[in-house]
């Protein structure tokens, strides 16, 4: 079988029936998806040692500084939802080289942008274009890979997101220092984002829908994105606001985007093609899954984010030298995420895995409790690699379960909503937590206990969840468990 029909199984006929994908007919549609989902990463990453130099050159000082990040992670998390939703509804292959094309866009807007505003325009539409590749992406594996095969593959995405996130900052200050300076950074992932959309022309073919009615909720979908963006910018600019704390801003953002939230809730509760399907929160599986992603997505953001600060103010290492440091993390991942995908796929047991996994993030979390400026290197290490491989068991094997328990139309809606939620409590929790640690690193066992007490939390849902078989094919679809 060519991989012109794997990507898109049809629908089998009495007298015919058609095989399963192979093997090399995944692989032949995974890899440009991986090169896509690599594009799409890299660009929330390789940039993170340019912004000295961008507000060095563009101006802004630290307020543009964060702004450049945060308003790429606001249009990452607001779109994705919708992204999502429309993949259940129109043709993936056209979606998703929408989706490299606006991120390539975004990539050139911002490499060339002559002022600060300019090029905090290029970060949005970046940040909507990461959004669709990664919602599209998880929709086209959704569909292509039965929930039961799924875990075959998921190592190979693991090892993308690592090599991304890790090298990612590395390769970016290593383009900081070259003739094209800081602009390097933000045109690198154009790059492999045209390789993947000339690879995906060739090797996707269209898809049929698999839900009948193509309406899409964009009511809901204005309000959910306006709401969110709101409450993401009174939480990631609150300590920007000066106006006091019965200022507009201070009172206005989070009363009007809870307002709009509320009323996208409404709203979808009602719509027959909803963005966020709400009934799905009702379902035993998909609770459980997005609040056990939730912890494991914050803890590894947080991970990333205060070792990184704590190895160079308290420990007083290099940026190259932190990225070493950091390696375990990144590593621990990709082999857990590898591994416990293909004993998944072999043995079809998957809870107690999962449980195994929450436990080893709960360890990790619990011995950086610990860690202070004299902590010898080896327990910090140890530490950072459980917290690692406890991590990688859990994300992508949590997507899995999400489409699992769903029928193949809300595929895309479904683990567009892990990754929604994931991304919502990464925003709104990294500023929060940052409020509560002192200067220069000092407070990283504070960190690490709320971290252990979220990661509990994590262990308790993945305990919860309902262990259900995980289908091998997209037949028939059983009735989740409440």
């Amino acid at each position: 079988m060519s991989s012109h029909n794997a990507a898109n199984p049809q629908p089998s006929s009495p007298t015919s029936v058609v095989p399963p994908p192979t093997h090399h007919d995944i692989l032949a549609v995974l890899l440009p998806l991986l090169a896509a989902l690599f594009a799409a990463l890299l660009s929330g990453t390789v940039a993170i040692p340019a912004l000295p130099a961008v507000t060095a050159e563009l101006g802004g000082g630290s307020v543009g500084l964060t702004w450049i990040i945060t308003v790429a992670l606001l249009a990452n998390a607001s779109s994705t939802p919708v992204w999502g939703s429309i993949s259940d509804r129109y043709d993936t292959k056209i979606l998703v080289q929408i989706a490299l094309l606006t991120l390539t866009v975004g990539s050139v807007i911002s490499a060339c942008a002559p002022t600060l505003p300019v090029l905090l325009a290029g970060r949005v539409v970046q940040g909507v274009g990461l959004g669709g590749v990664v919602a599209v992406t998880v929709a086209v594996l959704g569909a292509l890979i039965p929930p039961r095969e799924q875990g075959r593959y998921s190592g190979y995405g693991a090892v993308v997101m690592a090599v991304s996130m890790a090298g990612g900052p590395l390769l970016g200050g290593a383009l900081v220092d070259t003739p094209l300076s800081w602009r390097a950074c933000f045109l690198l992932p154009a790059a492999p984002a045209v390789l993947a959309l000339v690879a995906l022309r060739r090797r996707l073919t269209p898809r049929p829908r698999r839900s009948s009615d193509t309406r899409t909720d964009w009511l809901g979908a204005v309000l959910l994105t306006a709401g969110v963006t709101l409450v993401l910018v009174w939480v990631t600019g609150s300590g920007e606001f000066d106006d006091g704390l019965l200022s507009w801003p201070q009172i206005g953002y989070p009363a009007v985007g809870a307002g709009l939230l509320v009323g996208a809730i409404a709203v979808e509760r009602r719509a027959p093609t909803p963005v966020v399907p709400i009934d799905l929160f009702g379902q035993r599986t998909v609770a459980c899954t997005l609040v056990a992603s939730m912890s494991s997505g914050f803890a590894f953001y947080a991970a990333l984010s205060f070792l990184s600060e704590f190895f160079q103010a308290a420990r007083h290492h290099s940026a190259t030298a932190t990225g070493i440091l950091l390696t375990p993390l990144v590593f621990g991942l990709a082999l857990s995420s590898f591994a416990s995908g293909r004993l998944i796929t072999r043995f079809g047991k998957w809870k107690a895995l999962l449980v195994a996994g929450a436990l080893l993030q709960l360890a990790g979390c619990t011995m950086l409790v610990f860690t202070d400026r004299s902590a010898p290197i080896w327990w910090i290490e140890l530490a950072v690699l459980l917290l690692g491989l406890g991590i990688g068991v859990l994300l992508q094997n949590l997507v899995s379960l999400v489409q699992n328990a769903v029928a193949p139309e809300r595929f895309g809606a479904a683990g567009a909503a892990v990754f929604f939620f994931r991304l919502i409590g990464a925003a709104v929790g990294l500023p929060l937590l940052a409020a509560t640690v002192p200067p220069h690193g000092e407070g990283i066992g504070r960190v690490f206990l709320l971290l252990s007490v979220l990661s509990v939390v994590g262990l308790v849902t993945v305990a919860l969840l309902p262990n259900q078989r995980l289908r091998t094919s997209f037949d028939a679809v059983e009735e989740p468990s409440r």
